[in-house]
């Protein structure tokens, strides 16, 4: 078989007229062969007999890029080396490449960027039927959620029009369907595009250029040019980027909402002509009048259209899921468990056939950082939305727990179907535990930052609940008789402090002995009782500063207390006791401990009421969500500020990570959390909440060896204590009946 230039060069030269013959000898091809494809009217690719392996480092160029892209915006001493990105690539990732490599590929990248230098801008001219590609980021609203998609623009130079597909990814599946898309809609292909190295069909090789696979077959299919230039000079690439700028501020914004990719993009190239109903800035002429000679300059489209997908052989596990980009899973079948697939990655679509070529199911294409499922109940959300009455028979109920069922169940299809788009709401925030299973979208009046006027005191005291302990003070001369009983010994006689009270609460506020000595023996009794209470106010002042601060500091997101927390359904070690873990026991031990149970079972709940009484012993706690600290602590690395951060925290007596393992990290996050964990090893406290057990704490940290290693730290010094029984939030939720005093 031939390659796909070559035969694009054959179609090429015999619609310039060249005879078979003279192809032949230029092509170093048989007659037969020259006239084989020149017959052939699909060049779609088939499911593959023998899998094919491309070069080693392809893969992880466009990690490498991306370093290297970051190193643009370090201080330039402070920026990746190969042997770094080597290392990145092997620890990170698990690339089986060797040092050799990276470094010849890095030292190439370093010179290609290095010699796109010019001094100033062309003034290029274009010509009808040429046009520029590129991709654009936007946010779109779909299915109910804010989703960042990207919007795919070929602007035509000479018109200056640039009609647009919104597109969930930018790979090659993507460009080609874009591209197919809009071809069927102009009614031909271009004759020359112009692309930069981020289109997700190519880029260059020294003084050649490497395309896809799948892009190679799509343009000789269509017989349309190409170019590339580069990214990072966008006088190369005239208009184009403007283009994707103004299609996003002309047509996205606001933020559109779309359910359907197809009818939205059926739609938006039409919308994007609209655009261009006026004069051209520098021809004086109708854009739309322009636009009609591209129209007249492009290519005749072929019989068939082209069947954007590429194939692929993969082995099922032993559940029969196919993993595709190591975080997303397609369910094949158990009965598929262990057996080679063929898989067809598409731009919306997955479609996975058996090994014979017959067809075993179709999924939707996921994309994105967070791993997916399309076992998940969470999948079916957003066409349960358009299809309320199929919720009877959905994984989504099934899913479901029995008060939140009952309820859907019982309702009309119109409130049913906000009930679900809540839930896909819900879903698209903080994932199906979140949505569906117990974990309330955050209620407004429980979870909210309390200001100055809402909940806090002008000095930055909480004012909490009455069955809060030891946070509000008496206020006047009911606190100062407060502190005075609490830290004074009183004379029964005279009701007067004596000397040694004073003298100690003196000692506290640094006072010298010298000065205290001479005020003991010129003071009058009455002028001693007067300075006792003013030392007292005092330190009862800085007291209740101090507690403020720590309260400041430890960033609790509702306080809590024990006041009529139920411990029934809290399971504790064998031999430790609720007296002891509601004494601080552990604190005083440097001991951690993990929380471990289903959603809304009070996990957060207990861990925050302990952290209010460290504060109240005068222990410094620190409350954080542990994907919340991940991102801080990624934002601090790039701003040079993790020392300052990672010492705040050290600063701690008792660290609260809540949500641990919700939300999973890349390699980079895991280690600088393994940081936190290791460095307070015996040193401090650290109460995890989380639903994830030990056995699975490898996918949290994308490491196996990282997660046995902070496994083993938890393990020495540390006890687990397992949260059981029915949601808290779903038997007190307003939804199912029950009143604000329930």
């Amino acid at each position: 078989m031939i390659s796909m230039p070559q035969i694009q060069s054959i179609r090429s030269r015999r619609r310039n007229g060249e005879s078979i013959a003279s192809i032949a000898r230029s092509e170093r091809v048989s007659e037969p062969t020259v006239r084989k494809y020149l017959r052939v009217d699909d060049l779609s690719a088939r499911p593959p007999v023998r899998r094919r392996r491309g070069s080693v480092i392809d893969e992880w160029l466009p990690m490498i890029e991306g370093m290297l892209a970051e190193d643009r915006e370090t201080w330039r001493k402070q920026r990746h080396t190969a042997t770094r990105i080597h290392e990145r690539l092997r620890d990170g990732y698990g690339a089986g490449v060797s040092l050799s490599t990276v470094t010849r590929t890095v030292a190439r990248l370093r010179r290609e960027a290095a010699a796109e230098r010019e001094a100033g801008f062309l003034d290029l001219s274009w010509h009808p039927g040429e046009c520029q590609a590129d991709f654009g980021q936007v946010d779109v609203r779909y299915r109910g959620v804010v989703t960042r998609m990207r919007h795919f623009v070929l602007d035509f130079p000479y018109s200056n029009i640039g009609p647009s597909q919104l597109m969930p990814g930018e790979n090659a599946e993507c460009t080609c369907q874009a591209l197919r898309n809009l071809f069927e809609w102009l009614g031909g292909a271009p004759e020359r595009i112009v692309y930069d190295n981020a289109a997700g069909v190519g880029r260059k090789w020294f003084d050649r250029i490497r395309l896809t696979r799948l892009f190679q077959a799509f343009q000789a299919h269509y017989g349309f040019e190409y170019t590339f230039r580069n990214p990072y000079s966008g006088h190369e690439k005239g208009g184009v980027e403007a283009r994707v700028g103004a299609v996003r501020r002309r047509l996205f914004v606001p933020v559109p909402g779309a359910w359907n990719l197809d009818s939205f993009n059926l739609r938006l190239p039409g919308r994007c002509l609209e655009l261009g109903d006026k004069d051209h800035h520098r021809k004086g002429e109708s854009q739309t009048g322009l636009f009609d000679e591209d129209r007249k300059a492009l290519l005749p489209l072929p019989a068939k259209p082209f069947d954007v997908v590429t194939w692929t052989r993969m082995k099922a596990d032993k559940y029969g899921n196919i993993t595709v980009q190591g975080r997303h899973r397609y369910a094949a079948g158990p009965e598929h468990a262990g057996h080679e697939m063929i898989v067809g990655l598409g731009a919306l679509e997955v479609e996975i056939l058996d090994a014979e070529g017959k067809r075993v199911i179709t999924h939707p294409r996921s994309y994105g950082d967070k791993p997916t499922d399309s076992g998940d109940p969470s999948s079916q959300l957003g066409l349960l939305c358009d299809r309320p009455a199929a919720w009877r028979n959905s994984r989504v109920r099934d899913a479901m727990p029995d008060p939140l069922r009952e309820w859907i169940d019982a309702q009309d299809e119109a409130t049913r179907r906000d009930g679900l788009r809540a839930l896909l709401h819900a879903d698209g925030e903080s994932g199906w535990g979140g949505g569906g299973r117990g974990r309330h979208a955050r209620d407004p009046r429980i979870h909210r930052r309390h200001g100055p006027g809402r909940g806090m005191s002008g000095r930055g005291t909480p004012r909490l609940g009455p069955g809060t302990r030891g946070l509000r003070r008496p206020r006047g001369p009911e606190r100062i008789r407060h502190r005075l009983h609490q830290g004074g010994r009183v004379n029964q006689k005279n009701g007067r402090t004596g000397p040694g009270p004073l003298r100690e609460r003196a000692r506290s506020l640094f006072i010298s002995q010298a000065t205290i000595d001479e005020t003991l023996e010129w003071a009058t009794p009455r002028q001693l009782d007067a300075i006792d209470r003013m030392l007292a106010t005092e330190l009862a002042n800085r007291e209740a500063s101090k507690r403020a601060r720590l309260m400041r500091q430890a960033r609790f997101p509702v306080p809590k207390s024990l006041d009529g927390y139920d411990f029934a359904n809290v399971r504790l070690p064998d031999g430790y006791t609720k007296e002891q873990l509601t004494g601080l026991d552990f604190a005083a031990k440097a001991q951690d401990l993990v929380f471990y149970g289903k959603t809304g079972r009070g996990k957060t709940h207990l861990a925050t009421a302990l952290g209010m009484l460290a504060i109240e012993q005068g222990r410094s706690v620190r409350f954080r969500q542990t994907a919340e600290l991940v991102l801080q602590l990624g934002k601090a690395k790039r701003d040079g500020a993790l020392d300052s951060l990672l010492r705040d925290l050290a600063r701690a007596d008792l660290i609260i990570l809540d949500e641990f393992g919700y939300v999973p990290f890349d390699i980079d996050g895991a280690r600088l959390l393994y940081q936190i964990i290791a460095g307070s090893y015996e040193r401090r406290s650290i109460i995890f909440t989380t639903n994830i057990e030990f056995s699975k704490w490898g996918t949290i940290f994308a490491d196996d060896k990282l997660a046995a290693a902070i496994i083993d730290r938890i393990v020495h010094h540390g006890r687990l204590i397992e949260f059981t029984g029915p949601s808290r939030r779903v038997s007190q939720a307003l939804m199912f009946g029950k009143t604000d005093n329930q």
